[in-house]
């Protein structure tokens, strides 16, 4: 039977304590073997931050192998996405093993819950593409199809919007500006309407497309040519949550599929992971306490703003969940 201890801390749990003493010395071991300054005016090393680096590779190193050879259990691992001036964090348990993650029913079919983590999944991905790729004086706009143009499924939709792409490109050409700088992402959205006297039901759909803000609004408007009541928009982010605000409205309604795509030449959002980030102890505590995420998120993330969080949990595998936003100080 195994022993029970006070808010689920094992202290036979080698990386809780001894782990890190461990790592502590023999980073600083490595650290002096590798700082070989000859002149240290010449030669300047920022002693502090090299022997955290030092550290932090190391621990991350340790972790994994301790994983490994199933000598630690009880893990939580940090996602860090950077995108523009925004930056997420999430933090969630690591199982040690397969076995040890409780199982959902099988059901035929993806399940409901996995549509809507898909559907959330890909809607971040998409927020934080509009942010790393395009800010101030961008633009945004929203294409629209008369009942004439009504594309008659997802793909003549899609190609719709290439061939406006291709259009677009060949003006750009003409006007001498660079087809390598221009950069676009894009959403397809779905209304489905139901007249009240026949009941019969319509499907409308429209893009939110944002793209390179060195070309003439009007132009881009008279480019499409499937609808009339186009609208565009100059990008103006907001201090705090950049063009997440947009950027969720035009991926509000996703249906279940990839309902968005760009250019190849956009930049992706920076994603690190570390086991060593935050300490068990710390995130059990971010998780009783919500106002102590605020502190070790400023505290982990220098040079970033706390913006906010929630602390979710998983049914199907009995997990604690945290997510928190945070923005780049000017």
């Amino acid at each position: 039977m195994r022993k029970k201890y006070k808010d689920n801390y094992n202290p036979e749990n080698v990386y809780q304590d001894e782990l890190y003493k461990h790592i502590k010395k023999k980073s600083f071991e490595n650290f002096i073997k590798s700082c070989k300054v000859d002149n240290p005016l010449a030669d300047y090393v920022d002693i502090e931050n090299e022997y955290k680096k030092q550290e932090q590779r190391l621990e991350e190193l340790e972790i994994e192998r301790f994983i490994y050879e199933k000598r630690v259990n009880g893990i939580y691992r940090t996602r860090t996405t950077k995108a523009g001036n925004q930056l997420e964090v999430d933090i969630y348990p690591s199982f040690q093993f397969a076995i040890d993650i409780p199982k959902e029913k099988k059901n035929k079919g993806t399940s409901k819950a996995q549509k809507i983590c898909n559907d959330n999944r890909s809607r971040r991905t998409f927020v934080n593409t509009v942010n790393e790729n395009f800010g101030e004086g961008d633009l945004w706009i929203s294409l629209t199809y008369t009942n004439d143009n009504l594309p008659s499924d997802w793909k003549r939709a899609k190609k719709n919007v290439e061939n406006y792409v291709k259009r677009i490109k060949r003006m750009r050409k003409k006007l001498g500006l660079s087809e390598k700088e221009f950069k676009y992402v894009y959403t397809t959205e779905y209304d489905v309407e139901e007249s009240p006297r026949t009941g019969k039901t319509k499907t409308r759909i429209h893009h939110h497309f944002f793209c390179t803000g060195d070309m003439d609004r009007d132009l881009l408007e008279q480019m499409w040519k499937l609808g009339k009541r186009n609208d565009s928009q100059r990008l103006h982010p907001d201090e705090k949550t950049h063009l997440t605000g947009v950027a969720n409205y035009s991926s509000k309604d996703p249906k279940g599929k990839k309902h968005w795509s760009g250019s190849r030449n956009l930049r992706k959002p920076k994603v690190t992971k570390s086991y060593s980030k935050f300490k068990k102890r710390a995130v059990e505590k971010m998780i009783k306490q919500h106002d102590e995420i605020k502190e070790q998120m400023e505290k982990k993330y220098p040079g970033y703003e706390f913006i906010d969080a929630r602390v979710m949990f998983n049914k199907h595998n009995q997990g604690n969940y945290i997510y928190a936003r945070m923005v780049r100080r000017e």
